[in-house]
């Protein structure tokens, strides 16, 4: 938007990224008046869509409109709060929504909690529900968990309430939308960590240290399987008992009702058992 100031912060970093090109890697040296050219044209294309969206937002919010803010990656990445230092730089917790669009807390008045039927994970760290034997396998393939961005494998557990209690507190929940349940679908058994044991103790909060989370095991609740579901089906009353025990329980543990159940991939085979928005 600003060409005379991009071209002030382009050219001294440009030096400094073709010193290591060159100097590192053999490569040829990135052109400065190409990379102005282009970037320059990108923004005369762009401008009048680029504003100050905390404006924007407190405007729209202001006026009566509906705003939803949508977070990524999940609670443990936090960098204060999660499994440090297996952890993003940012803040995904629904305080990050406030960090982030730049609206005051106040102006938060639901916050939903995405959580799948199970419990998955990409790259290291302390995992207490982590199944490396068949029904870790087929989880991952029935719902093809892998990284969106790298392909990696997913990491997959047994869905973990701990884990659920603890986001629910740090980011208030005032429901929860469960996704995923179909890929539990056949099974004959399911199994639900409500707390962790360690050492001689019974743990119901989540750990405050990396160290005490790699000594917990889980505390299971198992729970009869379901055959497969329908993802049509339009109340709660048309799941499998089984299915219903099983969001049940989740809302006992971490005393956040369900809201959302994801029954499929297709927005449509969404079953909503009450009105968020």
């Amino acid at each position: 938007m600003d060409p005379d100031t991009f071209r002030e912060r382009l050219l001294p970093t440009l030096k400094d990224k073709n010193h290591i090109l060159q100097g590192f890697y053999g490569r040829e040296p990135l052109d400065a008046s190409t990379i102005i050219e282009s970037y320059l044209e990108a923004g005369r294309y762009i401008k009048e869509h680029v504003t100050d969206t905390s404006f924007l937002v407190n405007d729209a919010i202001k006026g009566g409109k509906k705003v939803l803010f949508e977070g990524a990656q999940g609670t443990l990445l936090d960098l204060d709060h999660g499994t440090y230092p297996y952890v993003t730089s940012s803040h995904p917790i629904a305080g990050g929504a406030c960090i982030g669009a730049g609206i005051g807390p106040t102006r938060i008045d639901k916050v939903i909690g995405v959580m799948k039927a199970f419990t998955s994970r990409v790259g290291d760290g302390p995992f207490p529900t982590e199944l490396d034997d068949e029904a870790g396998t087929a989880i991952r393939e029935r719902g093809h968990e892998y990284g969106a961005t790298t392909g990696r494998p997913r990491r997959i557990g047994w869905l973990d309430l701990v884990i659920v209690r603890y986001a629910a507190m740090l980011s208030d929940f005032t429901s929860l939308a469960v996704t995923r349940m179909d890929i539990l679908s056949g099974m004959e058994t399911v199994r639900v960590a409500y707390a962790y044991k360690r050492k001689d103790r019974t743990l119901r909060d989540f750990p405050d240290s990396l160290r005490a989370l790699e000594e917990c095991e889980p505390v299971y609740r198992d729970f009869p399987g379901w055959p497969g579901i329908d993802p049509s089906c339009g109340r709660i009353e048309d799941l499998h008992p089984n299915v219903r025990r099983y969001l049940q329980f989740a809302t006992e543990e971490t005393g956040v009702p369900v809201s959302i159940v994801s029954l499929g991939r297709e927005r449509k085979e969404t079953l909503a058992l009450e009105k968020v928005f």
